[in-house]
């Protein structure tokens, strides 16, 4: 009797083991490298009397995909590369200059801004992918929730490329509010056309 009573114990443990590997297969989870060289932040600012374009560099980070959706991830942001593409010299120096001062994003204290990527709403049609994108920008020393709509146009195994537009408000982050010229004069909202690429990580080759 024993002995029935253990077999039985190691059959329902056997297929419990299973059951529960078989549910967790499909997708599984994986993650892809930001790749900065074909990712990249373009910017706009308005002002009554006209508008400044220019660009900022993406540093790095990774996306997280669960059964091969976007979950999660962590993206990096250059803010000492910021750059105004839309004057030539001497403007263009000293714009940039001003952006990195403590006027702006004093970018010698903080220089680095950082996209965590909390949550991610999906909504699937035929030829492309829209997602909402819920995260917390971390800008200037300040982290905000943030929520967006991204288009993603590639979405596999190895590679990863989508899209995005998305407002934010400079004063949530004490953009340009301690100079009275610059937080009347310069309207509130900067848009940002984010381009992002990720890919699968080279695998390293260790020499025995």
């Amino acid at each position: 009797m024993k002995k029935l009573i253990l077999g039985l114990l190691v059959l329902v443990a056997s297929g419990f083991s299973k059951g529960t590997h078989n549910s967790a297969k499909p997708g599984g989870f994986s993650v892809l490298t930001i790749d900065p060289v074909n990712s990249n932040i373009a910017w706009k600012a308005e002002k009554p009397t006209g508008t400044h374009l220019g660009t900022i560099a993406i540093a790095g980070g990774s996306l997280n995909f669960r059964c091969r959706q976007l979950s999660g991830g962590t993206v990096n942001i250059d803010m000492k590369s910021i750059t105004v593409t839309d004057l030539s010299s001497p403007d263009k120096q000293k714009l940039e200059g001003n952006l990195r001062g403590d006027n702006f994003f004093d970018t010698e204290k903080y220089p680095q801004a950082r996209l965590d990527i909390v949550s991610v709403s999906h909504k699937s049609e035929p030829n492309y992918h829209f997602v909402t994108v819920n995260g917390n920008l971390t800008m200037h020393g300040i982290t905000k929730q943030i929520v967006f709509t991204a288009d993603i146009s590639k979405n596999a195994i190895d590679q990863f490329i989508a899209q995005a537009d998305i407002d934010i408000n400079r004063r949530d982050w004490n953009i340009a509010t301690s100079n009275i010229k610059y937080n009347t004069l310069i309207y509130k909202t900067v848009h940002l056309h984010v381009t992002l690429q990720a890919n699968k990580p080279a695998e390293r080759i260790s020499s025995l």
